[in-house]
């Protein structure tokens, strides 16, 4: 099973669901229509080993994650959240200090972005610590940006820095420290023209993937407008490969991604983040999806770098 098959064999069942499903699967967030407003939901989860490590990481920073992972979905869409609720799998050995922690973790995270933890379930079994989280989110005087909006001669930028988030292990780490754009989203909504927008959690090339697909367009990034985290630096050199790569492939950054009119004047910074032009969508032309053109003069198709679902 490849995630991709599986998520477009759902994307073509978006026609049968009911007029009420007014942002179907293929978003940052789903929608559904109650009393005549909009509620914007997403579920994540994270999983031991692979989002997190718990021989290296606190129970508060694993909590703080399990929040902030799905509130970056909601910057995503320029929503505000409005509450969440979790489901956990604790390990058989789990202590009762631990679960306070982690509970503890989990509301306070909440609270910071007004986001109240207000309901779950809990389970125990297995050797693993799973937690999954729904947050429920609303629009404000903006409706939700999508990732269907992007044009030809849009330009793409992405917010911060990237590559490298998973290089270290620690509570510190980008991927276990980032913040959620959630107030970014709403400044750039409320003074600029954003076409679409995503949140580069599976890597630069696979989430401009996302919005090119979706915007039925092609996009074209330049490695030397590439804002390179410290990490990704240190990554590529441990594994040999060009710093660009981690940019693009190595995902767990939180930042957005998003395309504006080439005309649109974007400030470098906006309330304190960065902002860094990365390239521009173009016609599709029937080759790769997405294209990195190299500061050697090659332009080479990135499309199968980032992280996807494998299984047998």
């Amino acid at each position: 099973m490849r995630e991709r098959d599986l998520l477009e064999n759902i994307f073509a069942r978006n026609a049968t669901l009911p007029g009420r499903i007014t942002i179907p699967p293929g978003d940052d967030m789903g929608a559904v229509r109650i009393n005549g407003q909009d509620v914007l939901v997403t579920v994540d989860q994270v999983i031991d080993t692979i989002h997190f490590n718990i021989a290296h990481n606190t129970m508060r920073a694993i909590g703080r994650k399990a929040i902030t992972r799905n509130l970056s979905d909601v910057a995503a869409m320029a929503a505000q959240p409005l509450g969440a609720v979790a489901a956990a799998c604790l390990p058989a050995n789990f202590s009762s200090a631990d679960a306070d922690d982690l509970v503890d973790a989990m509301r306070e995270t909440g609270l910071v972005y007004d986001c109240p933890l207000f309901g779950g379930d809990v389970a125990v079994g297995g050797d693993r610590l799973i937690i999954t989280v729904t947050v429920l989110a609303h629009a404000n005087e903006y409706p939700p940006v999508l990732r269907r909006g992007a044009q030809p001669g849009d330009a793409i930028y992405v917010t911060g820095e990237l590559g490298g988030s998973y290089e270290r292990p620690e509570d510190d780490a980008h991927h276990m420290a980032f913040e959620p754009r959630l107030s970014l989203a709403q400044s750039l909504v409320q003074g600029f023209e954003v076409h679409a927008m995503i949140d580069v959690s599976d890597g630069l090339a696979r989430d401009v993937g996302h919005i090119c697909r979706a915007s039925e367009v092609h996009g074209r990034l330049r490695e030397d407008l590439l804002p390179l985290r410290d990490d990704a630096r240190g990554r590529a050199a441990r594994l040999g490969c060009p710093a660009w790569q981690c940019a693009l492939a190595d995902g767990e950054d939180y930042e957005l991604c998003f395309t504006a009119p080439s005309s649109t004047s974007l400030p470098d910074q906006l309330d304190g983040v960065q902002i860094t032009r990365v390239g521009e969508c173009v016609p599709t032309d029937g080759g790769p999806t997405v294209i990195l053109q190299t500061t050697d003069g090659d332009a080479r198709g990135v499309d199968h770098l980032g992280w996807e679902h494998h299984a047998q």
